[in-house]
């Protein structure tokens, strides 16, 4: 019988997934249930060592000399410290030694609770990982402990061996071991290319409906696996972020899965997630509630990123000799998956017409659709970030944006920086008023260079929230959610010498913007001026077409 508990189930299911049956236990009343439920799993070899710095260095001994992973339990409080000594020894040895921890529950931490101190932090720097598991109540918080209990088990082994450490708040009451049962819990699977690249290989190829997604990447790593993406038999999803280059690719899936057919008859079977972060919400939703049966994260790192929800394998290989693996080995069923996603493309472009209020959303589709190439483009987050995908953009243009945590600060500073770097490309930023107000002193700069081109859209505060469901039009959400405001560049820009093209319709953009565009002698502000309420709605106009 098992304890009642589910995160302790939880962990119990996936350490047998991973392999681990050597669990050495020392006794305590918090970690009882913990004990418990691994002396009765059949599968689990049990030792108890009361001594708790004796039990760490009794687990270090089987690890060391099976070389397989394994765990030491022991209770809260004092009991977690004393095992120190073998954790630093494991880690400079890089032996995979699990230290798992009965917690008391974090609001009894620090209130003269016995056995209680903080648990979470005390080895620092010598584990490959720690996890801190909750008491889930939901499918959220279930999701949660089942990807960081993987993401622990798999740094055991991942890269350099090491120690690794899960908390396991416990609230009372906690003898209770009726569970007749351990859980069916989704197995994340760490594979090295080299070893596990044919049976991988394998599995795609058996694959109906494979889809490769791109997130964002680097020029250099984009431009090498542009070169072998023509022989992959998928279609391959990517944004402007991706900066991949040639046909077949799918860019405008985003607008493609508005429709509820579509997404019915674009469904994967296996999905194949490789670079950094996706714009598109609207994806990364869809994938969540497919759901399908093979979800992988190709990473060199072997980083852990569960974005859609389902991730299944992580592989651990380089990106471009991987795909480059995969090409050329096509199935009838695949090349019709493509030939699918690639009509359903096709039929969402040609109800596409931009719109035809004067707003944000319009200027940024028709400044991105006439830039330079090559040229460099560098995107703020929020609305301008969105706006660009919606464009047709072209395909000399290289992309960058700081979406690692897609915050708004930093955006102009970066742009300058890139356009210091490499002054014979012309560099265009894309960025919102409150993100270009926000980091406005970047252009108190000494170095600021002249091939520097700034395209500023100004609706007086962040406009965007508009468009999230439920957020009502007030006094109050618009002074302290979008920070509305009456300010304008004009002064600042043209005090540091940059060229200003102010702009407050269709008109003036049209007339304006060739000159803008043009390489100069001086840095170049085009601050165009909108209407928070118009841009709203020609934002909802504009999508309303792919419904």
């Amino acid at each position: 019988m098992y304890s009642v508990k589910y995160n302790i189930r939880q962990l119990a299911a996936l350490m047998l997934q991973h392999g681990i049956q050597d669990v050495v236990i020392s006794p305590g009343s918090r970690n009882m249930p913990l004990a418990q439920t691994f002396a009765a799993m059949d599968e689990m070899r049990c030792y108890p060592v009361t001594d708790e710095r004796s039990a760490g260095f009794f687990a270090l001994g089987i690890a060391q000399r099976r070389n397989v992973s394994v765990a030491v339990c022991v209770t809260s409080g004092s009991a977690l410290l004393n095992l120190a000594s073998a954790v630093s020894e494991a880690y400079y040895q890089q032996v995979p030694l699990l230290v798992i921890s009965a917690d008391r529950p974090q609001a009894w931490i620090g209130q003269m609770d016995g056995q209680t101190l903080p648990q979470t932090g005390v080895f620092g720097t010598l584990v490959r990982m720690e996890a801190n598991l909750c008491e889930p109540s939901d499918d959220t918080q279930r999701w949660y402990n089942n990807r960081l209990i993987n993401e622990a088990l798999i740094a055991l082994t991942a890269g350099a061996k090491g120690p690794v450490h899960i908390n396991v708040p416990i609230t009372e009451p906690f003898f209770d071991c009726s569970a007749t049962d351990l859980p069916e819990e989704r197995v994340i699977r760490l594979r090295k290319g080299a070893l596990d690249g044919e049976a991988l290989s394998l599995a795609w190829q058996a694959a109906k409906a494979p889809l490769l997604v791109v997130g964002q990447l680097d020029s250099a790593t984009a431009e090498q696996l542009s070169a072998v993406l023509a022989e992959l038999p998928c279609p391959v999803l990517c944004e402007s972020l991706s900066n991949l280059r040639g046909e077949h690719l799918i860019r405008n899936f985003d607008l493609t899965l508005i429709s509820d057919a579509n997404r019915r008859a674009l469904a994967p079977d296996l999905v194949l997630y490789v670079g950094g972060h996706l714009v598109s919400k609207r994806l990364k939703l869809w994938l969540r509630s497919l759901r399908p049966s093979l979800c992988w994260r190709l990473s060199p790192e072997g980083a852990v990123a569960d974005t859609f929800q389902c991730l299944t394998d992580v592989i651990v290989a380089d990106i471009v000799t991987f795909i480059g693996s995969l090409a050329g080995k096509a199935s009838v069923a695949q090349e019709e998956y493509r030939t699918k996603w690639e009509a359903a493309e096709r039929a969402t472009l040609s109800k596409r017409i931009a719109p035809s209020l004067y707003s944000s959303v319009s200027v940024s589709m028709n400044f991105c659709s006439r830039l330079p190439h090559p040229s460099v483009l560098v995107l703020a987050n929020s609305s301008a970030v969105r706006y660009a995908q919606l464009a047709d953009m072209p395909q000399g243009v290289t992309v960058y944006c700081n979406r690692g945590v897609n915050g708004i600060d930093g955006s102009l500073s970066s742009a300058v920086g890139i356009a210091s770097a490499d002054p014979s490309q012309e560099v265009f930023l894309l960025i919102g008023d409150l993100s270009f107000f926000y980091d406005m002193n970047a252009l108190w700069n000494n170095h600021l260079p002249a091939n520097l081109h700034i395209l500023l859209l100004n609706n007086g505060g962040g406009g965007i929230f508009r468009n999230l469901k439920g957020l009502k039009d007030t006094d109050a959400t618009r002074t302290y959610v979008m920070a509305t405001h009456h300010a304008s560049a004009k002064g600042w820009v043209e005090s540091i010498g940059c060229a200003y093209y102010p702009v407050f319709d269709e008109a003036d953009f049209l007339r304006e913007v060739a000159a803008f565009l043009e390489k100069g002698d001086q840095p170049k502000v085009m601050e165009v001026f909108t209407d928070a309420q118009t841009d709203e709605q020609a934002h909802q106009l504009f999508y309303r077409q792919f419904e």
